[in-house]
């Protein structure tokens, strides 16, 4: 097995950091434009940048973290005040109760002094300590928990915090939302936007991805299927029990851990010098596994064919996840190993593209982050993209007939264009941004053509951090000195569909 380098440390401060310094340069000018074409609209930029910065305080003296960082959609997401940098995570699963004890150790660095901070966690807290002295704390509404230290934290500071919890994961729920899935014996974990809340403690917002090391405690029998590299399938001494453990060797987003727990069939190896697990539950039919087993094993050639569009695949493993569970999504970009649908998965025209899609995330999604959720269109408008990338590089139709097709189909419907990209609500989050997104950017490769589209996605993709729509507007102009503004204003901030124009991005 490849002997992988330690995860580089620049990686771990990535929260604020601008894409690149000539961004300075780059904003300015195209986001007046912007926000001047927007003003009829009465769309306010202000209100959007004034929620991507984390609420901070004083550095003279400690302050208060808050909960939350500002996210006009998910307000409670996140805590303010400090960067995670690491969570390591272990957990003792009892498949009987189902229900988990478990302690999960918080690497972090203050960006201010803090005499009290927040962290996110919805099962019960049962102590809390903060460089290993006992801390004070409580729960204040669904999964926000105040955090007290017995000496304050100097800004600049690392820190930990060790947090010991327990409780029944599959008796949560937010409303209509759950992130605990259960099928007979095993059990999933994943979601998006809210899943580590209930089962670990973190600093909970996409703008803040950190390092994860999990541990996972089940009887003998069952297997565990995580993020990251597979390091031991058992690091305990104890007869009846195994421990797996999981270790991410680059940061990664909150939502985008997950863990499965059940009976699996696992397939190892070793492709393009980078380590693969793919699992497929054992409740599934021998020939619908090995069907199943077959779509994720071509995992390995569609980033291929994705490495010719954004270049080299930015993780250190590749994978995927077959529970045997119904999902509400067919396919979620937990990092280096999506976890799939069963039934999506076994499609076999909707497969290929499908795995196209979550695979792309690995660049668009989870190599570079949102700054907030409104930013969706980041990360859903290339891999829906993708696909039709995917399916122009396999043999089928160019993405600019699908352009043509989609817009034809939808053009009159007014209800799908209200949604805009800039601001589409929270309860139209995962919705039109799946095919409005990859109209817009099959629109802007029309219009500044191929070599300024890859270099975009190219140069984008590979930089890790958390960013926002806005910086990648900035970006795309840096590309072309074609003036954006008018396109931006059409695809991204206007409630009405584009008009078939070139200045648009309309090809025949």
């Amino acid at each position: 097995m490849p002997n992988w380098p330690p995860p580089d440390p620049r990686h771990l401060a990535t929260r604020h950091r601008p894409f690149r310094a000539a961004y300075v340069f780059a904003i300015v000018l195209p986001l007046l434009l912007i926000a001047l074409l927007a003003a009829p609209l009465g769309i306010a930029l202000a209100l959007r940048s004034a929620g991507q910065t984390a609420t901070g305080g004083s550095r003279t003296g400690p302050t208060d973290g808050q909960p939350g960082v500002g996210d006009p959609y998910y307000p409670d997401a996140g805590s303010s005040g400090y960067d995670a940098t690491k969570y390591q995570i272990a957990v003792d699963w009892d498949p009987v109760t189902e229900t988990m004890t478990a302690t999960t150790t918080i690497s972090a660095r203050a960006l201010q002094p803090l005499s009290s901070f927040y962290f996110d966690l919805a099962l019960q807290t049962d102590q809390v300590s903060v460089n290993g002295k006992d801390a004070a704390f409580e729960k204040r509404g669904f999964a926000d928990v105040r955090v007290v230290p017995a000496e304050p934290i100097p800004a600049d500071s690392d820190f930990d915090v060790v947090v010991h919890y327990s409780g029944a994961p599959g008796k949560i729920t937010r409303g209509d939302v759950r992130a605990w899935w259960r099928s007979g014996g095993e059990w999933v974990v994943a979601g998006e936007p809210e899943s580590a809340a209930w089962w670990f403690p973190s600093d909970d917002h996409p703008s803040d991805p950190a390092l994860m090391d999990i541990s996972v405690r089940v009887p003998t029998g069952l297997q565990v299927v995580s993020v990251g590299r597979l390091e031991s399938k058992d690091t305990g001494q104890e007869a009846a029990f195994d421990t797996w453990h999981w270790v991410s060797r680059q940061p990664m987003a909150t939502y985008l851990a997950f863990v499965a727990i059940g009976k699996y069939q696992l397939v190892e190896g070793v492709a393009d010098q980078r380590p693969f697990v793919y699992a497929v539950s054992m409740q599934l039919s021998a020939a619908d596994r090995a069907k199943a087993l077959g779509q994720l094993e071509k995992s390995v050639t569609t980033v291929r064919v994705l490495e010719q569009m954004f270049g080299p695949y930015p993780f250190s493993e590749l994978g995927g996840v077959v529970p045997a569970n119904r999902f509400w999504f067919s396919g979620l970009e937990t990092q280096t190993r999506p976890v799939y649908d069963p039934d999506s998965i076994l499609n076999d025209r909707y497969a290929p593209i499908l795995i196209a899609h979550e695979l792309t995330h690995m660049w668009f999604g989870d190599n570079v982050t949102l700054r907030q959720w409104n930013d969706i269109f980041d990360n859903e408008a290339y891999a829906s993209w993708a696909q039709w990338g995917f399916t122009e590089r396999t043999g089928g139709d160019r993405a600019n007939v699908a352009l043509n097709r989609t817009y034809e189909r939808t053009k009159n419907d007014a209800a799908f264009w209200q949604i805009t990209m800039i601001d589409p609500g929270r309860s139209q989050l995962f919705t039109t941004v799946y095919t409005r997104g990859p109209m817009a950017l099959q629109a802007l490769r029309n219009l500044i053509g191929d070599k300024a589209f890859f270099s975009l996605a190219r140069d984008w993709g590979q930089h890790p951090g958390s960013r926002s729509l806005e910086d990648w507007m900035a970006a795309a102009q840096t590309e072309t000195t074609i003036d954006l503004g008018p396109f931006f204003q059409a695809w991204i901030f206007a409630p009405v569909a584009p008009a078939r124009t070139a200045e648009n991005g309309f090809r025949d």
